[in-house]
């Protein structure tokens, strides 16, 4: 079609058919190709598939990311409903309770690609949340999960909803992105404001186990459930009125039947000996309450800066609000069905949460975290009723806009100054009137020599700074007296020898601190190695049998030239691999002759590793491929090389081994990447994969599902025998440096794939290191 032809097309659609929009900007795109001074960017349909794939790479990411656009959208809920989600192909809604879209924000909003709203407007419009949404992923998040997507969105303003549909099939290659074209209906509404997703045909499986692991992704970042709910005034100005918190429930429906997926206050709340809760009145006194209904308990009361004058408000806390659920164990207080399943996710997800205007801070409330001094309290044994962090499930609501609580450099917690101190104060003193109250109507002994009450409450930090501060309140006072100068010289030689001595304390706390750390990082280095050394010896028994084969047929075969040389060439590919692998064991050893830690370039360790061992997959038929980099100086924070090495070779060997089982060939890939700040490793494998009743039991000590029976079998056998300690390590090393680690969905080709997540080396730290 030449020029003249295009043109004459287009004046006929112009004057026979002005609304046939499509039609006019398709031959208006054609019309622009003739210009031959002027080239413009055209856009492939098939980018929106291929933007999909790359940002929004795993279905629970995608998941987290509407629900984040739910949150941002001013919403008090979101329902998660997956129907007929066991089998590819099944739909999911997701249901808010927010502002909904207008018709020109679903226009240049949702449609818009590169849209620049949530770089204008960083807050949201009613509630002034801090967006939590990435910028731009929400429409590829829909087309990562399904092939279908209906969006149902009404505002108050208006009286009607608007319905939108997309097929993304038909965002093929080779079709111009301005030639697709989605219709926007009005209909009757459906509610008073909102939004409803519906995705149909799910490009995955959703069971159980794979919605439990997204709901405890969105419940560890956004605020599970709001605590000042009844403190809203809608009589208020628009812009004053208080966020009453968001909370997610996600459900799976299975026929007409619906399933109520890992709703904690059912699972676990319900079961709590006593809710205790506590906040800041408008005066700067603590209110705390304590309800027990198996105790019938049902007390409030009050608590001051100064345990000794309760009368003294926190004068840096304002609009802080916290929850807590106590917990007794094996003392007939729960039910025995119940009782093992509270105390085994207590050890994951008990203690103290705190979430700063909506948001988790980190690491308060992690497991090995003890913030609040739980877990010290309870060894110096000055209360005697259980009170550690595994007793307790809940969360601190603060409401910080004007940063009284200012985040570390680092993003790893707050800085210590005294808005934290008070804070620390009033939970942990709230938490011990509640543990104090319950034990009293259980006839508990609460302490156990006849000291003053008041002082059971204080943790040592803040008793020593309380000392320090007396005593400098108190050489001023003998700075203004009158009288013998002797006498006051000899109080000031006291005084200064008591300032010395508390500063002692505060120092020798510290090195006490710093030493039993090292310690604990000495141990974990030394039983990593213990571990990677048991797997080694195995393998090297392999290559010994292998080579001594080899010999043997030589020496049998020694006149046979091409028999001969063949065998010779087998041979030497043996020693080769098993000179590379042992290199890498020596290594590992040599490092630990170093005790520095220092921050890792994750990829670097990869390839290294992949480097002394592929000659191995190889040789055990396994496909094993160059670590695949995602950005660049992907630097940890400050850890023990051999800490890596271990990781890396018990991974591996898992893998090696859930390959075998298959008996046939495998594939193992490993990853390597920046997201939020972390730095990832995901480590897949074409294995056996791993079930979900096993799932979240990989992780604890002396579980494995490859134990022999007796002594005879490991003799016998040549399948690598497991501890049950190689994950349980690999776990705590993560830990201990503030990561993650856990199963996540498996990419296409791959049935297992392991994820571990390290936070991101500060500036400071690669300063530090002359990195």
């Amino acid at each position: 079609m030449d020029e003249d032809q295009v043109r004459s097309d287009l004046a006929k659609v112009l004057s026979e058919e002005p609304n046939n929009y499509s039609k006019i900007l398709e031959l208006s795109s054609k019309l622009a190709s003739f210009d031959q001074d002027n080239v413009r960017f055209s856009v492939d349909a098939g980018v929106i598939d291929r933007l999909g794939t790359e940002l929004v790479a795993r279905q629970e990411t995608a998941v987290s990311e509407l629900v984040k656009n739910s949150y941002d959208a001013d919403a008090k809920k979101v329902i998660l409903k997956f129907e007929n989600s066991d089998a590819i192909g099944g739909t999911l809604f997701i249901d808010d309770n927010g502002l909904g879209m207008t018709k020109d924000q679903l226009i240049n909003g949702f449609m818009r690609i590169s849209s620049t709203d949530k770089l204008r407007n960083p807050v949201s419009e009613r509630y002034k949340r801090k967006r939590a949404g990435q910028k731009g992923i929400g429409r590829f998040a829909v087309q990562r999960l399904g092939e279908k997507l209906t969006i149902t969105t009404q505002t108050l303003r208006n009286n009607y909803a608007l319905v939108l549909t997309i097929d993304w099939s038909h965002y093929k290659g080779d079709i111009d992105l301005v030639n697709i074209t989605n219709k926007i209906i009005s209909v009757p509404k459906r509610k008073e404001e909102g939004t409803t997703l519906k995705i149909e045909g799910l490009k995955d499986r959703w069971t159980q186990a794979a919605i439990k692991r997204i709901y405890k992704y969105v419940s560890a970042i956004i605020q599970p459930f709001p605590l000042s709910e009844e403190k809203v005034d809608e009589n208020k100005e628009q812009d004053e009125i208080l966020d009453p918190g968001f909370k997610t429930i996600f459900k799976k429906l299975e026929g007409e039947k619906s399933i109520l997926i890992a709703d904690e206050s059912k699972m676990i709340y319900d079961h709590a000996i006593a809710e205790i809760e506590g906040w800041i009145d408008d005066n700067g006194l603590g209110i705390y309450s304590v309800i027990s209904k198996k105790l019938d308990i049902e007390v409030m009361g009050e608590i001051g800066s100064d345990p000794d004058d309760m009368t003294v408000p926190f004068t840096q806390l304002k609009k802080v609000r916290f929850k807590a659920y106590y917990f007794v164990y094996n003392a007939g207080l729960i039910p025995k069905m119940h009782e093992t399943t509270i105390k085994k996710s207590a050890r994951t997800s008990g203690g103290i949460r705190l979430y700063r205007n909506g948001f988790r801070v980190l690491p308060y409330g992690e497991p090995g975290n003890d913030w609040l001094k739980l877990d010290q309290s309870v060894t110096r044994r000055s209360i005697l009723p259980v009170h550690g962090n595994n007793n307790f499930f809940g969360f601190v609501e603060l409401t910080d806009k004007e940063g009284e609580f200012n985040e570390t450099s680092s993003r790893e917690g707050l800085m210590e100054n005294e808005a934290l101190i008070q804070l620390q104060n009033f939970v942990y003193r709230t938490l011990m009137q509640g543990v104090i109250i319950t034990a009293e109507a259980r006839n508990i002994k609460i302490v156990s020599g006849q000291q003053k009450e008041g002082k059971l409450y204080e943790k040592i930090e803040v008793r020593i700074k309380d000392i320090a501060h007396t005593l400098e309140s108190l050489d001023i006072e003998l700075e203004k007296e009158e009288g013998n100068i002797q006498i006051k010289n000899r109080r000031k030689k006291r005084l200064n020898k008591l300032k010395k001595d508390i500063k002692e304390v505060a120092e020798l706390q510290k090195e006490e601190t710093s030493k039993m750390l090292k310690e604990k990082s000495m141990l974990r280095v030394l039983s990593s190695v213990g571990i990677t050394i048991g797997q080694f010896i195995h393998e090297v028994r392999d290559y010994v049998i292998n080579m001594e084969s080899d010999v043997k047929f030589l020496l049998e075969k020694l006149r046979s030239d091409t028999v001969l040389t063949e065998r010779l060439l087998i041979l030497e590919r043996n020693i080769i691999t098993f000179k590379s692998y042992t290199s890498y064991f020596d290594n590992v050893i040599s490092q630990n002759v170093v005790r520095e830690i220092k921050p890792i370039e994750i990829q670097n360790r990869a390839e290294y590793f992949w480097k002394s061992i592929h000659n191995d997959a190889l040789k055990s038929n396994i496909k094993f491929s160059l670590p695949v980099r995602n950005g660049s100086y992907l630097y940890t924070r400050p850890m023990h090389p051999s800490e890596w090495s271990s990781i890396l070779f018990n991974l591996y060997t898992n893998s090696k081994k859930a390959i075998k089982r298959t008996e046939k060939p495998g594939e193992i890939m490993i990853e390597c990447g920046l997201e939020n700040n972390q730095i990832f490793l995901e480590f897949s494998d074409s294995g056996d994969g791993i079930s979900e009743e096993i799932e979240e039991k990989i992780f604890d000590e002396f579980f494995t599902t490859t134990s022999p029976n007796t002594l005879d079998d490991i003799d016998s056998s040549n399948e690598i025998t497991g501890t049950g300690l190689g994950l349980k390590i690999v776990k705590d090393i993560v830990s201990s440096y503030r990561g993650s680690i856990g199963v996540v969905s498996p990419k296409e080709g791959f049935n297992t794939c392991i994820r571990i997540e390290i936070p991101k080396a500060t500036e400071k730290e690669l300063d530090d290191y002359g990195i």
